[in-house]
């Protein structure tokens, strides 16, 4: 547009070709190094994006190298196929500026705007100053994200139950959640499983359910229904004892679980000695967490509460029956286990073939008490005579990271920025950091951890980019005034 406009001021009716191919030269001459210059400036503002790294590099590198690339063929092909295009084209009788309806219009229009800010020059920077103050306190107001929400079309339920419990009742806690999710007009089909994928990376507990809802078109909501208010209707339903609810949706979980271990937005780890005073410690952060504003779905890792059978061997006893701990261990992992007999070859396939005790004969402490056991010398007698069996309580699952035992308080944010919120929670836990225990620490992490490792990437690479894009600017201008007075219009833009 710039190139055309500089030729149309230029040309007089008539032109021969050497003259119009001249009167082109002269106006990309004119015209053409501030085309690139100032392509040059857009791309240099890039540079913030190409020295993150990490995660939030990950996610905008791509950006900004498509819209570098862009903006480079852009520069080229202003400069030299521009220049022809205009030759070809700019022919015959051209009206002129003046007489165009449009531009008689926005010149009446701006004309007189223009001359009472020239006049008033002292009134109107007053004014720009005054909104520069007042945008500078809105900013210092303004929450921050790590990236803007994306919307998947789809949700993630990610419940947890009791690290204890069954398989029989996580299976019935999740068809029950189905049923409760599908009843929502804008739901159109729900996925869910409980426990672990088969696969080797999946370290779920058959306590942690995830159920997959995808949702109907837009158009097919609910009058003034939105995504917020869909979770908080299904939150509102799936309240079932026992069971912490939480929100997500599928691909961000999964990025954020990947980039920072933890599958909500913010996690907060809590690091050391015994698990005991580790939980806690997050049950404290826990209840100091709960009542802030933008803080859903808190819930606190268990790294207690899991059952365990301990059978302790009487070696007192053993002797007396001409028996061994092995043969107590063998008969063991026999009844309840399970152990493999053989192996069976199907096809190309193998599968072993597994033998215990039916679920009958082992679905108590009592039950276990009583599994037979043959000796040589006096027939059959119980378990129960040749071994302690009793229940007792233990962790779940051990979490450590750097040597040190860790637990985490979990929660995503919705209906809040998550920079201020994250800040809150800050301020209110950071007297009771100080006063732990010697040993144990806290580590903020989730999508929390990578806006901070941006903002401490960018707050270094800001003033190289500003002394760049000013360098650009003088060797356009020619002229450091002219420069300077560039750059001061940038703050109030």
């Amino acid at each position: 547009m710039k190139f055309l406009k500089s030729a149309f001021k230029r040309k007089k009716d008539p032109l021969t070709n050497e003259e119009r191919i001249e009167l082109v030269t002269n106006s990309s001459k004119q015209v053409g190094p501030g085309v690139f210059f100032s392509t040059i400036v857009v791309i240099a503002s890039f540079l913030p994006v190409f020295m993150l790294s990490g995660m939030e590099g990950k996610l905008f590198h791509p950006l900004a190298w498509t819209q570098t690339f862009i903006l480079i063929v852009d520069a080229v092909v202003a400069i030299t196929l521009t220049p022809v295009l205009i030759s070809f084209l700019l022919k015959g009788r051209l009206r002129k500026e003046e007489k165009n309806p449009v531009s008689r219009i926005l010149e009446k229009i701006y004309t007189p705007i223009l001359i009472a800010c020239l006049r008033w020059r002292k009134t109107v920077l007053a004014i720009n100053l005054l909104f520069l103050l007042v945008g500078g306190f809105m900013l210092s107001r303004l929450g921050s994200e790590f990236m803007p929400p994306l919307d998947e079309g789809s949700l993630l339920f990610m419940p947890v139950t009791l690290p204890d419990v069954s398989n029989s009742e996580a299976k019935r806690i999740l068809q029950i959640q189905d049923k409760i999710i599908m009843s929502v007009p804008e739901v159109e089909h729900v996925l869910g499983k409980a426990g672990r994928a088969s696969t080797a990376t999946d370290n779920s507990p058959i306590s942690m359910i995830e159920t997959i809802v995808l949702l109907k078109p837009k158009h097919l909501w609910r009058e003034g229904m939105d995504k917020n208010a869909i979770i908080n209707e299904l939150n509102g339903k799936l309240q079932i004892p026992g069971v912490t609810n939480g929100w997500t949706q599928p691909i961000i979980n999964r990025i954020n679980m990947l980039s920072t271990g933890v599958r909500t937005d913010v996690g907060i780890k809590v690091y050391g000695q015994q698990l005991d005073s580790i939980y806690k410690l997050s049950q404290v952060i826990k209840t100091a967490l709960k009542d802030i504003e933008g803080v859903k779905d808190l819930y606190v890792e268990p790294i207690v509460g899991g059952k365990y059978i301990d059978i302790t061997v009487k070696k007192d006893q053993i002797g007396r029956y001409g028996l061994s701990v092995d043969d107590i261990n063998m008969i063991i992992e026999s009844a309840i286990g399970g152990m493999n007999l053989t192996t069976t070859i199907e096809g190309r396939q193998r599968y072993s073939v597994n033998a215990r005790y039916a679920q009958s004969y082992r679905e108590n402490i009592e039950d276990l008490k009583r599994l037979p056991v043959q000796t040589m010398l006096f027939g059959t007698i119980p378990l129960s005579e040749v071994a302690e069996i009793s229940v007792s309580d233990g962790p779940p699952m051990i979490n450590s990271e750097n040597a040190m035992l860790r637990g985490t308080v979990l929660f995503n944010v919705r209906e809040r920025d998550l920079g201020s919120t994250v800040k809150e929670a800050q301020e209110k836990l950071n007297k009771m950091v100080a006063k732990m225990p010697k040993g144990y620490y806290v580590e903020w992490s989730g999508q929390w951890e990578n806006q901070l490792h941006a903002n401490r990437t960018l707050k270094l690479i800001m003033p190289l980019v500003v002394v760049i894009i000013f360098m650009v600017l003088y060797f356009t201008y020619k002229s450091l005034k002219e420069a300077l007075a560039t750059m001061l219009t940038v703050p109030f833009a």
